[in-house]
């Protein structure tokens, strides 16, 4: 940057307790805390990008299992009504849902407040990634015998293997919405769990997520503290 005042007219902009941070970890090197958090900026950003893709594909995956199940029990209407309350719907009429139905009543309410078709496509379009990490949690242990057809290329059919790292995820996903740090998180670690997930939906997914993927030259191109060490507080996996 051109000079000390618009380095720190900048810092100023982004503010002194965000900032904080950034510099801390490069030993109060101005420029430095800049880079790195630009280069966070675009680490969240490629990573949006794939998880996004993931979502897409664990949403569709999920969404076939949950169907099929559906229809083998002969259930009436789509499994996103929940007309037995299984997920959560209060049968009773006192509206007080529980999760993970209430994301499913949220993502009604998206649809009709951007005047779209309440179809079971619309209707899951507008699903949170929280939905379909908690039908695979422990606490629906009976859905997963099905829901883990979804994943025909996993190494084993336990609920804990696709769980976990989606739990991970979510947790990246979440602090890329709210513009956290994420390069103190072990991003290598988590864009592996990534690729592993698309590549157990589909082996063809996940060269298609890959060969369109940013995240491994940005971490290659990982900012550096003063002497050429790693940001402190970086995660190393």
């Amino acid at each position: 940057m051109d000079n000390a005042g618009s380095v720190d007219a900048v810092l100023g902009h982004l503010g002194a307790a965000r900032m904080g941070l950034y510099l801390a970890a490069v030993a109060q090197d101005r420029e430095r805390a800049l880079d790195l958090y630009r280069w966070n900026a675009r680490l969240a950003a490629a990573f949006f990008v794939d998880l996004g893709h993931l979502e897409v594909g664990l949403r569709n995956g999920l969404d076939a299992r949950m169907s099929a199940r559906h229809a083998a029990l002969g259930r009436p209407a789509t499994w996103l009504d929940d007309p037995t309350g299984e997920l959560g719907r209060d049968l009773s009429g006192a509206q007080r849902h529980r999760r993970p139905y209430r994301d499913l009543v949220d993502a009604r309410r998206r649809v009709s407040v951007n005047a779209k078709p309440m179809t079971h496509g619309q209707v899951l379009s507008e699903t949170s990634l929280g939905l379909w990490h908690q039908l695979v949690s422990r606490r629906w242990t009976n859905l997963w015998p099905d829901l883990a057809d979804a994943f025909p290329h996993a190494p084993d059919r336990a609920r804990q293997t696709v769980a976990e790292p989606i739990a991970d995820l979510r947790e990246l996903r979440n602090r890329i919405g709210h513009h956290h740090r994420i390069w103190t998180l072990p991003c290598e670690r988590r864009h592996e769990q990534l690729m592993a997930l698309a590549g157990w939906i589909s082996p063809v997914f996940r060269a298609w997520v890959g060969k369109g993927s940013a995240v491994p030259a940005l971490l290659a191109a990982r900012p550096t503290a003063p002497g050429g060490s790693p940001p402190r507080g970086t995660h190393a996996r």
